[in-house]
């Protein structure tokens, strides 16, 4: 349990808050996008056992969002988390940070030693550190413990990508690190005393100074050329958004579901040669188009996800993600048939869904 009312307590959770101060400054205005991820990523700390469906709920009912289970998965596809098992795996590890953390908070060098390491640890399944880990992390510390967040820091962080949020965490241990005295990981960085300035600082205070300011410079530096390295990532995740936003929008109901019915014009034109029926010459510059159409899209990546007018047993689960016409399932183990009207469209190189299937049930 952690003293609120001990005077280093109150010192670390200053300089968190000023930690914080910093990053908005540097952050400019908040984007949309951020808040949003940011507040799903707090659902599931509140239990990473959760999917999609249920993690919709909870932001719906906390926040007034609107989502359905399909826009949370392309968000945890979107920030690299749409794998169940990895995505336990990351929070279990934000989780145990987090509990270190506020050992250290309190004064215990064992525990900010151990912090030192966790932090430093890889929990993806790929070996490499995942984007978002410390962004998760500082999340979890407030999720976790609601009781320092006594500046109301949770919104500010809730502003923060993946850059600002990983330095502020990096930030807040330091200021564990200052106020007690512990020694940090960092190579050149050396143990000193962590007595406060006073009106004229001693030389042991000067050289201590010095090296924060040296090892704040670093950082600026570090976190400056990982932000040149996030525009760039956004700016590559725009493109494919507009893509994604064209072809969804070519196969909404408003302009003809015009990739549904590519399909359906290619499966006609090709049974009909398959009984040899001859074409009129007429239309043979309709059929090109048609075919320079399909060729288009698939140049594209775009992929039907079902075969149009494919014949399925399934169960409630089957059709959770789909547009689904037919009389409700009695429950989870009932199998119905069902035709499949629209394959639904994805877009193959990033897992983005253009369309969900629509499939209506056969009597």
């Amino acid at each position: 349990m952690v003293d609120l009312k001990d005077s280093r307590v109150k010192e670390v959770l200053e300089g968190m808050h000023e930690a914080m101060q910093r990053m908005l400054k540097r952050g400019g205005k908040p984007k949309e996008e951020y808040i949003l991820e940011n507040r799903i990523m707090g659902a599931i700390c509140a239990n990473y056992e959760h999917g999609p469906t249920r993690c919709a709920d909870m932001v719906n009912d906390k926040y007034g969002y609107n989502l359905c289970a399909d826009e949370i998965i392309q968000i945890f596809r979107n920030l690299k988390i749409a794998n169940p098992a990895e995505r336990k795996k990351i929070w279990q590890w934000a989780e145990s940070v987090a509990a270190l953390f506020v050992e250290a908070l309190s004064g215990k060098k064992e525990a900010f030693e151990k912090l030192e390491k966790r932090r430093k640890e890889t929990p993806a399944f790929n070996g490499k550190r995942h984007e978002s880990q410390e962004r998760i992390a500082a999340i979890m510390i407030y999720r976790k413990n609601p009781k320092l967040d006594i500046y109301h820091d949770i919104d500010n962080l809730y502003m923060l990508g993946n850059t600002f949020s990983k330095y502020y965490f990096y930030d807040i241990v330091d200021v564990i690190s200052e106020v007690y005295g512990f020694p940090q990981s960092h190579e050149n960085k050396k143990k000193v005393q962590t007595a406060k300035p006073e009106k004229q600082m001693s030389y042991e205070q000067a050289l201590k100074r010095i090296g924060q300011l040296e090892d704040r410079l670093e950082r600026t530096n570090t976190m400056l050329s990982d932000l040149q390295d996030e525009f760039a990532q956004q700016l590559e995740a725009g493109k494919i958004k507009e893509l994604a936003d064209f072809f969804a929008k070519l196969n909404s109901e408003k302009y003809g579901c015009i990739l549904d019915e590519l399909l359906v014009v290619k499966k006609g034109v090709d049974e009909l040669r398959k009984n040899n029926f001859e074409l009129p010459i007429e239309i043979n510059g309709l059929l090109i188009m048609v075919k320079k159409l399909i060729q288009f899209v698939r140049d594209s990546h775009i992929e039907p996800i079902m075969k149009i007018n494919a014949i399925k047993d399934v169960v409630a689960a089957d059709v959770e993600f789909c547009n689904y016409d037919g009389t409700p399932f009695a429950g989870p183990d009932e199998i119905k048939k069902v035709r499949v009207v629209s394959p639904g469209w994805i877009y193959k190189d990033k897992e983005i869904q253009i369309s969900r299937p629509k499939v209506k049930e056969e009597e």
